[in-house]
């Protein structure tokens, strides 16, 4: 069942000196088998370019964790979160295009492709540092606070608030949304040996698209080795090793049984992969 979308134009302005942020309704990119109701936002830069795409996440409650399955990665103890705020996420990871806008305006070294293609890829081989730069220019240019999302804040998004291993369950579904070659049957585009375009396969009912492969996902938080210290809010948790961050979800190169959204493992913040990109959170003002 195709997702309803609310197709309504909002505009506000945004207490910042000669700027303002415009809410647009826009549409899906790609399938989605879902009814929930979905609201996009698009913020324009003060440079007159667009903003990445948004999905608002309503509050709410929901699973963090799970089955430890990787000896590296402690998911465990699985606990409740409670979301107290609405936010929006960008729908997709943030691509090639999105942040090459932000390397050429600001005089940066744009990262490496690896020679699979710039565009609607999504962006690799950049650091937590340089994830966080994203959104502090973001935000510069659009008055409204961007960063990057909370582990909790990541994970209630990607399972779109419930319980089960997977948006769409407990059981792994080829080619929903996400690709293991070794199984074949993958939907075209992402059968290759790389990450696919952003957007191809099936969003979560919240429209989120990628969540559970593609590209791993840096976050704000510091590295631990459980979710002892988990806040049980929307806070990061800053009290392991701040050296290091989170990073959520699979990616590309992962086999079938370590998918699921409840995946963590820590990375040092300068450390940069081909499988590890990011995605954006935009704050909602009251």
């Amino acid at each position: 069942m195709l997702n309803k979308i609310k197709l309504s134009y909002l505009l506000i302005s945004i207490l910042f000196i000669g700027i303002a942020a415009s809410y647009v309704s826009l549409s899906p990119l790609g399938t989605s088998n879902n009814s929930h109701e979905i609201t996009y936002i698009q913020d324009k830069l003060s440079n007159g370019n667009l903003a990445p795409k948004m999905v608002i996440i309503p509050s709410g409650k929901g699973t963090i964790g799970g089955e430890n399955f990787r000896s590296f990665q402690n998911e465990e103890p699985i606990y409740q979160v409670t979301i107290n705020t609405s936010y929006a996420l960008s729908e997709t990871e943030i691509t090639f295009e999105q942040y090459d806008l932000f390397c050429h305006e600001t005089n940066i070294q744009c990262p490496n492709d690896d020679g699979w293609g710039r565009g609607q890829q999504p962006v690799i081989n950049v650091t937590w540092a340089d994830a966080m730069a994203y959104t502090e220019w973001l935000t510069k240019k659009t008055g409204v606070t961007y960063r990057l999302p909370s582990e909790a804040e990541w994970e209630f998004a990607a399972r779109a608030g419930r319980n089960s291993k997977f948006w769409w369950g407990n059981e792994y579904e080829q080619g929903l949304d996400h690709c293991d070659r070794d199984l074949g049957d993958c939907p075209q585009g992402s059968d290759l040996a790389h990450p696919w375009k952003v957007g191809i396969l099936t969003s979560n009912p919240f429209g989120l698209y990628d969540v559970t492969s593609n590209v791993a996902e840096w976050v704000l938080d510091c590295a631990s080795d459980s979710h002892d210290n988990a806040t049980g809010n929307h806070e990061p948790n800053y009290s392991g090793n701040c050296s290091d961050k989170i990073v959520k979800g699979a990616n590309w190169l992962d086999a079938q049984p370590y998918v699921h959204h409840s995946s963590r493992m820590s990375l040092p913040k300068y450390y940069t992969s081909y499988a590890v990109g990011f995605r954006t959170l935009r704050e909602i003002r009251k």
